[in-house]
C-alpha cells in the first residue's frame, strides 16, 4: 500500500474536533491494536492552513491524551495518509505516530 507522508507544519493550527475514541474491531467489538500491540484510538481533527480548513480522522497508537476535548490544540507527529479502495468506494486513511496536547508538547520542549 502506498503511504504519503504529510507535512503537518503546513498547518500552523490543528485542533481536536471530537474527543478520541477507541478503534473497535467490527466483529469482536474489542479495541484494535497496532503491530506492536499498542491500543488504537481515533480522533477527528481540524487543520487550519493558508487555503482554509481540512477536517480528517486520524488513528494513533498508545493512550489518548488526558484532558483532550473539543477545540483543544494538538501536536501531530509522524502523520501518514494511505489511499484505500473497497467495493467501488475510495478515500484516504490517516495514521499518526503520536498525538498530544499542544500545550504539553510545548511545555516538554521548553523543559528540555
Amino acid at each position: 500500500m502506498k503511504r504519503i507522508y504529510v507535512d503537518v507544519n503546513a498547518y500552523p493550527v490543528i485542533n481536536c474536533s471530537l474527543p478520541a475514541t477507541p478503534v473497535l474491531d467490527r466483529q469482536t467489538k474489542q479495541q484494535k491494536a497496532d503491530a506492536n500491540g499498542e491500543p488504537l484510538y481515533s480522533v477527528e481533527l481540524v487543520a487550519y492552513g493558508e487555503e482554509g480548513a481540512e477536517v480528517f480522522t486520524v488513528k494513533f497508537p498508545g493512550t489518548a491524551p488526558a484532558g483532550l476535548r473539543q477545540g483543544m490544540a494538538v501536536k501531530v507527529s509522524g502523520l501518514v495518509a494511505s489511499p484505500w479502495d473497497l467495493d467501488g468506494r475510495h478515500g484516504l486513511s490517516f495514521v499518526a505516530q503520536k498525538i498530544e496536547l499542544a500545550s504539553q508538547a510545548g511545555h516538554k520542549a521548553g523543559a528540555a
